[in-house]
């Protein structure tokens, strides 16, 4: 499987982008999570993971391996954020 992950040439346009749109970010994943607040905690995870899925699948519709990379790579983003959460709310 081909890993997707960002050269180090693309990283900055990367974090520049995700830093420009941190605001609206924040504000769709809020909505997100309004939409979900009936649902219990088993009924959110799945919601979730077809999204991811139906919007990965929409990126890469006939490439399995691409789809795949890019959820490897999705998980890997959410370990990411999960840690640095972590860290800075024991720095506060």
């Amino acid at each position: 499987m081909k890993p997707i992950t960002a050269t180090e040439s693309e990283q900055p346009e990367i974090y520049a982008t995700v830093r420009r749109e941190r605001a609206a970010i924040h504000r769709a994943v809020s909505k997100m999570a309004k939409q979900m607040r009936g649902l219990s905690d088993v009924s959110q995870k799945q919601a979730i993971a077809e999204l991811t899925a139906t919007w990965i699948l929409a990126i890469y519709p006939g490439d399995l391996d691409l789809a795949l990379s890019l959820s490897d790579a999705m998980r890997h983003q959410t370990d990411i954020y999960l840690r640095e959460s972590k860290q800075a709310a024991a720095r506060h």
